[in-house]
This record gives C-alpha cells, sequence and structure tokens, in this order.
C-alpha cells in the first residue's frame, strides 16, 4: 500500500513537472517587458548537427529534447546553435507584442511562426544577426527580435534559433509593440547621455594632449575612444549608425574592439602610474597588454569564441594588476593613484551590480541594461581627474625644480660673503648690458688699508668690513646698476644707464666717502680708503674684458697719485 502511494506521489510529482514545462506566457500580463526565464517560459536545446528546422522540432521526437531551465543558458563557445521554444497565451481580441533578445552579440539570429494552435504560421521567417545587413532587424531595433501581431485569444507558439559565439547569455523577453518602443527611446537617451560624456572626455582630453605632448593623455584617449566603440557595438548603435552594411566587420568588431580597450587600458596603467618603478607589476601589465593585441588579432581572424575567452580573461586579470600597482605606486607616495583606483572601483562595482542581477541577488532591470556603461563612464570621468592631478603635480614639480635650478643659478652668480655678484654675476649682468652699444661705465675699486686689518685683528674683522662695504656700495648705486666683488678686496660697480663724466666723478667720490666711514667690530673702529679706476662704453672698450682691463690701469693711475679715482685715458692720448 505504501509502495502504491509512492508511486502516485511521484506520478502526480512528474505530472506538475511536465505541466510547468508547458505553461504558456500569458502576454496580457507583462507589457512592460518579461524576461523569460522562469520554469516553463523558456525551453531550449542545442543543435549538434546544426542543421534541425523548425518542422524537425514540432516533429514528437524532437519535441521531447527541449529543457526547461530556470535561467537562460549561458554560451557554450562553440558554433552550435541553439533552439528556443516558447509559448504565449494572449487573452485579449488581439495584440502587437515583440519577442527580443537579451545580446546583440550573437552571429545569427532566426525566429519562425508564431505558429497557431493548428500549427500554421501566421508571419514569414525573421532570418538577422551581425553576419546580415542590420536592415534585416525589424523596426530598426538594436535587439534582435520578431514582430508578433496576434489575431485573436489563444496560446501560440515561437521557435528562435540563435547562434553567438560571445554573446554572454542567450535569453529573450517579450514586450508589448508600443512599450518596446517606449523603452528604446528612453534606453537611447541614456546611452546618448553616456556617449556624451565619453566624447567630451574625449575632445577634452584630444586639446590637452596636444598642449602637453604626455604620451599618457594619448593612451587615455585610445582608451576612452575605444571604450565609446565598444559599448556602441555591444548596444548595436555602432551597427546601425556605423557599419552596419558591413557584416564582416559587425561580427569582429565585438571582440577586436574590447581588446583594443584593453590594449589602450593596460598602456594608460602602465604611464600613468609609471609602473617602471616596480618591475615585476610593469612585466605583468605589458604582458597583459601583448595579450589584448594578440586577442584583437585572433578576432580579426575569426576565432570568436577564443578572443571572446581571452577577453574575459585579460580584463579581469587586467584589472586586478592595475589595482595592485595601484596600491604600490601609491604606497611609494604617488597620491594620483587613488584617483586611478576609484575609478577601477566603480567599473567593479557596476559589473559586480550586473552580475549580482543576471543571478538574480537584487532586481534592477535598469542595471542590468546599462551598468557596463555607467560603470565606464564613471571610470573614465575619473580617469581624467586623475590625470588633471597627475599634470598638477607634475607642473608643480616643475616649478619647484625650475625654483631649485634658478637658485642654484643665483648662488653660481654670487658671492657668498657679501651677497654681491661674483665674476660669473658680473658677465651675467654685462651680456644684458653692453649688448646695445650706448655708453655705459664700468668702475674698479681697490680698497686701501685693507691687508693691516686682516694681519692685525684677524680674517673676521676683515670680513666684516668686506661685508659693509659691499652692503654700502649697494645703497649708492641704481637698481639697474650690478656691484660685484671679484675676490679679496676687489670691488666693480657696472654702471647700465649712460652718466656724464661729471656724473660719474661725483658718484665716485660718493663712494669713497661711503667706503671710509668707519666700521665698528667689537668696540673697535676700522677705517678703510678705496682707490677707484673708471673706463667708458664704447669709447674705453665694447667688452667687459677691455673694460675692466683698463679700469684696472686707470685703477693703479689713482693709486700713485693718490686721487681716489682716475679715468682711463688711454683712448685719448
Amino acid at each position: 500500500m505504501k509502495l502504491l502511494r509512492a508511486c502516485l506521489l511521484l506520478c502526480l510529482l512528474i505530472g506538475h513537472l511536465s505541466w510547468a514545462q508547458a505553461t504558456p506566457v500569458v502576454l496580457d500580463e507583462h507589457r512592460q517587458g518579461r524576461l523569460l526565464s522562469e520554469p516553463g517560459s523558456l525551453q531550449w536545446l542545442v543543435d549538434d548537427t546544426g542543421t534541425m528546422t523548425p518542422d524537425d522540432l514540432r516533429d514528437p521526437a524532437h519535441a521531447g529534447r527541449f529543457v526547461s531551465a530556470t535561467s537562460p543558458p549561458r554560451r557554450s563557445g562553440s558554433a552550435q546553435p541553439h533552439w528556443f521554444k516558447v509559448e504565449l497565451e494572449q487573452r485579449a481580441e488581439s495584440g502587437d507584442w515583440v519577442l527580443a533578445t537579451q545580446s546583440t552579440a550573437l552571429k545569427d539570429v532566426r525566429f519562425y511562426g508564431p505558429f497557431d494552435a493548428q500549427g500554421r504560421a501566421l508571419a514569414p521567417p525573421v532570418h538577422t544577426g551581425l553576419s546580415q545587413p542590420f536592415a534585416t532587424r525589424p523596426l530598426g531595433s538594436e535587439r534582435y527580435l520578431m514582430r508578433l501581431e496576434l489575431p485573436g485569444p489563444g496560446t501560440y507558439t515561437v521557435y528562435a534559433r540563435l547562434l553567438g559565439e560571445t554573446a554572454p547569455i542567450l535569453g529573450l523577453s517579450v514586450w508589448d509593440t508600443a512599450e518596446y518602443l517606449q523603452w528604446r527611446q528612453h534606453k537611447r537617451l541614456f546611452d546618448g547621455i553616456c556617449y556624451g560624456i565619453l566624447l567630451a572626455l574625449l575632445v577634452y582630453n584630444l586639446a590637452l594632449a596636444g598642449s602637453f605632448r604626455d604620451p599618457t593623455y594619448g593612451f587615455y584617449i585610445g582608451q576612452c575612444a575605444f571604450a565609446l566603440l565598444t559599448l556602441a557595438s555591444f548596444n548595436g548603435h555602432a551597427a546601425h549608425y556605423l557599419w552596419g552594411q558591413w557584416p564582416w566587420w559587425q561580427e569582429r568588431g565585438h571582440v577586436v574592439l574590447p581588446s583594443l580597450w584593453l590594449l589602450f587600458g593596460a598602456l594608460f596603467a602602465r604611464s600613468f602610474l609609471d609602473t617602471r618603478r616596480v618591475p615585476r607589476l610593469d612585466g605583468l601589465l605589458r604582458a597583459v597588454g601583448t595579450l589584448a593585441a594578440c586577442t584583437a588579432l585572433l578576432g580579426l581572424l575569426g576565432w570568436f569564441a577564443t578572443a571572446q575567452a581571452l577577453n574575459e580573461f585579460t580584463a579581469s586579470a587586467g584589472a586586478l594588476l592595475a589595482a595592485v600597482a595601484a596600491v604600490a605606486i601609491l604606497r611609494r607616495g604617488f597620491m594620483p593613484a587613488r584617483w586611478y583606483l576609484g575609478g577601477q572601483a566603480l567599473l567593479f562595482l557596476s559589473a559586480l551590480g550586473v552580475v549580482l542581477v543576471n543571478w538574480k541577488v537584487i532586481d534592477a532591470p535598469f542595471l542590468l541594461a546599462n551598468g557596463l556603461q555607467i560603470g565606464v563612464a564613471a571610470e573614465m570621468v575619473v580617469f581624467a581627474i586623475a590625470l588633471s592631478r597627475r599634470i598638477s603635480d607634475l607642473r608643480a614639480s616643475q616649478i619647484q625644480l625650475r625654483l631649485h635650478a634658478a637658485h642654484l643659478a643665483q648662488a653660481a652668480a654670487t658671492d657668498p660673503l657679501t651677497g654681491l655678484a661674483n665674476r660669473a654675476g658680473l658677465a651675467q649682468s654685462a651680456a644684458r648690458v653692453l649688448t646695445d652699444g650706448a655708453p655705459h661705465a664700468l668702475m674698479l675699486l681697490d680698497l686701501d688699508r685693507f691687508k693691516p686689518i686682516n694681519d692685525r685683528h684677524g680674517h673676521d674683522a676683515g670680513d666684516a668690513v668686506l661685508r659693509a662695504v659691499a652692503a654700502r656700495l649697494q645703497a649708492h648705486i641704481r637698481a639697474d646698476d650690478t656691484a660685484a666683488r671679484l675676490g679679496g678686496d676687489e670691488f666693480v660697480v657696472l654702471l647700465a644707464n649712460p652718466l656724464t663724466d661729471e656724473q660719474l666723478e661725483a658718484l665716485a667720490r660718493r663712494l669713497d666717502a661711503a667706503v671710509r666711514q668707519p666700521v665698528d667690530f667689537q668696540g673697535q673702529a676700522l677705517t678703510v680708503g678705496a682707490s677707484a679706476g673708471i673706463a667708458r662704453s664704447p669709447r674705453d672698450g665694447r667688452t667687459l674684458t677691455e673694460l675692466m682691463r683698463n679700469a684696472d690701469q686707470a685703477m693703479y693711475q689713482a693709486k700713485q697719485a693718490r686721487s681716489g679715482h682716475a679715468f682711463w685715458k688711454g683712448a685719448s692720448s
């Protein structure tokens, strides 16, 4: 008796499962779209031979091969087509519906039906896909679909044959036609916003690349451009507006464009983060870029399944390596690496959201349809900010280097004891002053009675006198003039603007009087004098060397005559 009851329960369970597998989708309850993923709503089988027809599928011998699953099948990575059987129930007197694919990455798509209860086809078959021109797609839709105009209430059957080596999921959804067209307009609007963001970033960084000549900008532009084309290809807009009459490239674009995106992403990561400072990670990122380039070549050759698998591996490995490299570079003090990590995190979170929706952990159809492009747009915006921060840091470093170089140059041209120009500083000033051919003057001063101060009071006293003399000379000349110490107790004043002989003589007397003022050193008044020789340009020479030589001779004449100063008279004697 117990055995009989168990058999009855088993029969009831089997009957229930069979009924569940044959449950039609009630169209009137799903006008705003329904993904066919519940048990009974989608049945599928793999066409091992690739030669099956709808007539074969309707044969009882094959009808039992259909499998009902809780989710659409994922691609097998092979060229085997998948057949789908969908039973639809309409309760209204008439209806206008569409049965649409979830992916645009399908090589060949064929719809048959709808078949009514008597097995009659109510519409001609639809044959479209990446291998066909875009004009074959009903309603000009980016996704592949079949329009179902049902004449009355009843149950209808549709067969769909999908072949896609690179499509992540082979699924179908059913919509009211008006609702689908409205959803498509909203989708286009959102896609356009994302495209606009990427185009704006592309143009902006093109301009910056022309200004800064930094290869990092070139890699960013490549990454942004191929990310934009990849999104347009995945969304179907590239086929719609760019290469819809070129099926050969429609197929290859789905794997080649992501490969090039990954290639430029690796190049951008290496250049932006300067991973040469971490040789092992740099080598791995180089390998990721090489693999992406090889994958693009495989895609061009038509090895779609292999290329897609490599793209998925490269994307995962490349993102992980780039994140590790960013952390390593951040620990070395490169702060813009934080922005790079932020961009990577946004893309990862968007991709994670899409995965969670696919796994039905969360219910967010909008995220499923737009998650990838939201993440890409957000990532590229953050990368653009990271680039600007990097350039700001580089410019700050360059300014620091220039200031340091200017400081070193000034130090090299300055006498460390007195703060006046040294010989190099005097030569630089002369190069500016003496090139205009105008009359200028040079005054060479040699201190009198300086050696006894050094001998009697020491070098500290002598240094104090030299500093005091330098300050007094600087106080009595104009801003454009140059005071220099040549070494020992010799000073030079190069006068930038012309002065008459009378003015030069008056200046020489003022400088002599200033030099003779006592210098207080540890309570003692130290006094020196000065003998000055004056040479004029261009009358007494046109170069600094000539003026120095002539002023030196005039200075010795002043010492001999004890006149305090003397003009060079050689040119008129």
